[in-house]
């Protein structure tokens, strides 16, 4: 068992910031019409390019459905695609964000995330959010309506969803789904301790629960993906479990408010007696690059876009990295100076992959290392 990227890895990371990328797996549609071999050759050639480039982590879903809206498309379950990568591409680096309780076991989840530790080397993130995927959940029986009996993994509350916390619109609820992601981040951590657990929590109950063997990793790094929310309003709303026992942040959002987020999410790591530098933030987006600001802007647009994200295109580009290879690097650069280390970017044009190769190759060796807080900001909010 040895220490992997954990809190002090965090703390002694270079200035060079990572990119990391999500996966073509079909849960935005992006495999609509792709058969089961060619869907897994994207993946897998993803997966290679990533690797080649050694700039950050391939991350994946636990989803099984499409988003924003459901279809009978491919969709790659996200644990067995990552054991599988992580078997073909020795040495990747993968990350897998998950829903927390009552959509999946902590339990389960412990071990899921343990074994897959090592089967890729120590090399795994696990990632934790909020929100939950409504319709999805309802499809399997997971989040049935209040009064319902709980079927599937996880299963709702007892009695149903608590008035105000119901997955309608495909989120659990926000205080509902912190407090859930805080219990589950506290179980995860006891089970990776080896011995026996037992919990008689709101969201998480286990009863003499293990998980055996441990993680490849120790500390595991657990990840919290949040919206930065209006002046960094997101950053009161995660449970103080999940603060602290949390490696890394994923934020989405706009640079000024991602800003005010990072801030006030250290304060609340020191007064919780926690290291606020033992957290990496990280923005989380969607990505493509295109020749002229001309082609770009006719493209966000066009009634397909504007219609399929029921977003209002300006909206749109602020929380996206969408430009030419210039304005990408100038917005990098705005999110670094707001305390941002890492992109985790998911690509708009997939299943072609014309942006993350220009993006790896051409725009990234660009981003000048030592921006950080204080840094140039220009084009933040073009």
């Amino acid at each position: 068992m040895t220490a992997g990227p954990g809190r002090e890895a965090l703390r002694q990371a270079p200035a060079a910031p990572r990119w990391s990328v999500v996966a073509p797996q079909g849960a935005a549609g992006e495999l609509a019409g792709a058969g089961g071999a060619e869907g897994w050759q994207l993946l897998l050639e993803t997966a290679r390019t990533v690797r080649r480039h050694g700039l950050g982590a391939l991350w994946l879903l636990d989803r099984t459905d499409t988003t924003p809206r459901r279809a009978p498309e491919p969709v790659w379950e996200g644990w067995t695609a990552l054991a599988g990568l992580a078997a073909s591409v020795p040495g990747l680096e993968l990350g897998l964000l998950s829903p927390a309780a009552p959509f999946r076991n902590a339990a389960l989840l412990a071990k899921r995330a343990a074994s897959a530790d090592h089967i890729c080397g120590g090399r795994l993130s696990l990632g934790l959010t909020a929100a939950a995927y409504g319709p999805e959940h309802h499809s399997t029986g997971a989040a049935p309506a209040a009064g319902e009996p709980p079927s599937g993994e996880g299963g709702a509350p007892e009695g149903g969803f608590p008035e105000g916390d119901s997955p309608e619109g495909g989120f659990f609820g926000d205080e509902g789904g912190h407090r859930a992601v805080g219990e589950t981040a506290e179980a995860l951590r006891a089970l990776w301790g080896g011995r026996p657990v037992t919990l008689a929590g709101e969201h998480v109950r286990l009863a003499a629960a293990h998980c055996v063997p441990a993680p490849h990793q120790q500390p595991l790094p657990l990840i919290l993906r949040l919206d930065a929310g209006e002046e960094g309003a997101g950053a009161r709303r995660p449970a103080d479990a999940a603060v602290r026992e949390c490696t890394a942040v994923q934020w989405t959002g706009e640079a000024r408010d991602i800003a005010c987020a990072v801030e006030e999410f250290g304060r609340r790591r020191t007064a919780l007696g926690a290291d606020p530098g033992g957290v990496r933030h990280a923005w989380a987006a969607e990505c493509r690059v295109f020749d002229s600001v001309l082609e770009r802007d006719r493209w966000l647009c066009s009634p397909h876009e504007v219609h399929f994200w029921s977003h209002h295109p300006d909206l749109l580009a602020r929380r996206s990295l969408y430009g030419t290879p210039d304005q990408i690097a100038d917005r990098a650069r705005s999110l670094l100076a707001a305390g941002v280390s890492e992109f985790v970017l998911w690509f708009r044009d997939y299943p072609r992959t014309t942006s993350l190769e220009r993006l790896l190759t051409d725009i990234a060796p660009r981003i000048d290392t030592t921006a950080g807080p204080g840094a140039g900001t220009g084009g933040a909010e073009e």
